[in-house]
């Protein structure tokens, strides 16, 4: 019972020693560093989290207090004490907070009903060109790998306050585009083609649009054909920091028919109706003429009847709820990249962890929708489908607590 005790007290220290090392990857992932800074941080952490403890079992392998599976208690180093007291005073500390921030219970379900999903699995094995890198063409080999796959879906969301004119208002929501020229254009333009059939009112891209300056003229190929009722807008993300010029990016989507939300404030009128676009880049761009805060005033003087708020990740929620915004889109967390079952996502570039990875949420009167993007610069995904989605909006009484998916439908090799 002893040895059963010890050896408790050692996995829990783990599993919080682990808890500590994800939360501060997450975190520093959600800053506005440079990335060369992050990625410094990075390998910091990453060290810390293996080298500690390595190094603490070797000193007690070669001291006697750890042999023949048994931990001799009374012989650790104050060290090893003090690394288990730490690990499992964090995974009793942290355990509350960590369940209580899984998405399953953090989505407002009550808001959201999914009307159709269509899920592509093995892209690249009915189109060879959507994968054009090397590392990334080996890790899709991988089971259960889906950086290639793709769901297309239809939501509907229940809005506080939607104004009758606009009730059935349709936006379709991309983001985290990531062209890198690991994925090619036909890879991008399965979903592409998808929106260009729906006719949506309005098309909304949170960022992360290009990462590698020779990945620039892949812009074109790629948006060709979208139109909306009321345009197409988008902010900049994090990695489109990674070009020297990242004006580079606004100019050729505005040469494609891109209004730059990053840039300033947007209204119009629809179906009589004023509604108002607020874009956020914020930690990694400051360009709006408003900066930092975004002030809802309307430019006409009028009360807008729609607000919703672009925010490249869902930290900005608060902003968005601030701001009176009936709608938020973000992006950013890739839904976590890795979801595993049961438990969801962990890593999440995020300062709320994976607790908006991927989903729906809610507060107050506003709703939030993080797409998990369509593509990304590391090659896996597992239990995490890259998404477009289309957003329909209905006023809140009239969207029932979810009971499932209408209609799904699903292609595979």
């Amino acid at each position: 019972m002893d040895q059963l005790f010890c050896w408790a007290t050692l996995c829990l220290a783990m599993f919080g020693h682990l808890g500590i090392c994800v939360a501060l990857y997450n975190r520093i992932n959600a800053t506005g560093l440079n990335r060369l800074t992050i990625k410094r941080i990075e390998k910091a952490i990453v060290l810390l989290c293996t080298a500690a403890p390595i190094s603490l079992a070797a000193f007690e392998l070669g001291s006697g207090s750890f042999a023949n599976w048994n931990i001799q208690r009374e012989n650790l180093s104050f060290a090893s004490i003090l690394y288990l007291g730490i690990g499992v005073f964090s995974a009793i500390a942290m355990f509350p907070f960590w369940i209580a921030d899984r998405p399953r219970f953090a989505i407002a379900w009550e808001r959201f009903t999914t009307v159709h999903e269509e899920n592509v699995h093995q892209l690249h094995l009915r189109t060879p060109e959507a994968i054009q890198g090397n590392s990334f063409r080996k890790m899709a080999r991988l089971p259960g790998n889906q950086i290639a796959s793709l769901q297309c879906n239809h939501k509907r969301l229940a809005i506080d306050g939607l104004p009758n004119a606009l009730h059935g208002f349709k936006i379709v929501h991309l983001s985290d585009i990531h062209l890198t020229g690991q994925l090619g254009v036909p890879f991008y333009r399965k979903a592409m083609d998808w929106v260009a059939q729906l006719q949506p009112d309005l098309i909304l891209l949170s960022g992360d649009i290009v990462d590698y300056e020779h990945a620039l003229d892949m812009i074109e190929p790629v948006f060709h054909g979208l139109e909306a009722a009321w345009g197409k807008y988008f902010v900049l993300g994090n990695h489109d920091r990674r070009l020297a010029d990242p004006s580079l990016i606004c100019k050729r989507l505005k040469s494609v028919g891109w209004v730059d939300l990053g840039a300033e404030n947007i209204e119009f009128q629809a179906h009589g109706t004023l509604v108002r676009l607020l874009g956020n880049e914020a930690p990694w761009f400051y360009r709006h003429a408003e900066k930092p805060g975004f002030s809802t005033a309307s430019q006409t003087g009028s009360v807008p009847g729609l607000i919703i708020g672009v925010a490249h990740s869902p930290d900005q929620f608060g902003w968005g709820i601030d701001q009176n915004c009936h709608l938020i889109l973000c992006g950013h967390t890739h839904g976590g990249q890795i979801r595993f079952p049961g438990i969801g996502p962990v890593v999440a570039p995020s300062w709320f962890g994976s607790r908006y990875a991927s989903g729906v949420f809610a507060k107050n009167q506003s709703v939030m929708h993080v797409s998990r993007g369509l593509s990304g610069v590391h090659p896996f995904r597992w239990g995490c489908l890259p998404e477009v989605s289309l957003l329909e909006l209905l006023p809140k009484d009239s969207v029932p607590p979810i009971q499932g998916i209408h209609c799904i439908s699903q292609t595979s090799n």
